[in-house]
């Protein structure tokens, strides 16, 4: 897109597994098969939200746009596992998901300024453990940086966080403050991860906010649980369009164009 094709891009499909939290105590902690060149295996883990998530197998190339799960690649999931640990309770599976590795021809994470485009930096095929490396990628960057020739002035002053309620963390009365202070901290729109009306509006004031029902979810955990959204999503959406102001039409799912209803079906056209 910006430089000479220095390298190429091979997306390598996993798919997943999430199990309900009351299989929180399956395992205690991640366990990990013995890694190969196609990964770090199939593994089972706790997340921080007390689900337990099974996966992934690895596809390789995949179509860029493929994020389908399918039978196969499930029951490798299943059959992979099963080396680890057996008996998985599959019946409290609550969702299937898959995500594409951005891997690439090279054997080595790519981080370093591009050959063909002066000052930019090419960051790609970042493959496993990319999420514990993401930190020291930033510094190497800032590195890069430097020896180009950017001059950096350190902020004295910024905002490093965001404070954000989240009403089920907090203590009765800390819980019972905040509602006095706005009722709609009381009204739980989503019942399974126990999220509030004012934080789901809360996250529509952010300096970005979200517009899609999966933005919502992802910055509020409104539609994680095990009903996957079929209780408080009509609600979530409803307050969308109120509080952006939009038509109930024109709140997409996830991407533009993933329509969740396209028009009224008993009220008729209005103004007519």
């Amino acid at each position: 897109m910006v430089c000479d094709k220095e390298f190429e891009i091979i997306p390598s499909k996993g798919q997943y597994f999430i199990l309900d939290k009351s299989q929180k105590d399956l395992v205690k902690h991640v366990l990990f098969q013995c890694p190969s060149k196609v990964g770090k295996g199939v593994l089972i883990a706790p997340t921080s939200h007390n689900n337990i998530i099974i996966g992934p197998n690895a596809e390789s190339n995949s179509e860029f746009s493929d994020k389908s799960t399918t039978f196969e690649g499930l029951n490798e999931v299943k059959e992979k596992v099963s080396k680890t640990i057996s008996n998985v309770p599959y019946w409290e599976n609550i969702n299937n998901f898959s995500g594409l590795r951005a891997n690439s021809t090279e054997a080595d994470f790519i981080i370093r300024e591009s050959k063909s485009c002066k000052n930019f930096i090419d960051l790609a095929g970042i493959k496993s453990p990319g999420l514990a490396s993401c930190a020291a990628i930033g510094l190497m960057c800032l590195d890069i940086l430097k020896d180009i020739g950017v001059n950096f002035i350190e902020k004295e002053n910024y905002i490093d966080s965001r404070k954000i309620i989240r009403i089920k963390h907090l203590s009765p009365e800390e819980r019972a403050e905040k509602i006095k202070e706005n009722p709609l901290y009381g009204n739980i729109i989503c019942r399974c991860i126990t999220v509030s009306e004012g934080e789901i509006i809360d996250s529509l004031k952010m300096p970005l906010p979200p517009r899609t029902l999966g933005a919502v979810k992802k910055r509020t955990g409104a539609g994680m649980g095990r009903c996957l959204g079929g209780f408080c999503g009509p609600k979530v959406l409803d307050i969308i369009s109120r509080e952006l102001n939009i038509p109930p039409e024109e709140v997409y799912n996830t991407n533009f164009g993933s329509y969740i209803i396209t028009g009224r079906t008993k009220e008729g056209e209005k103004n007519v």
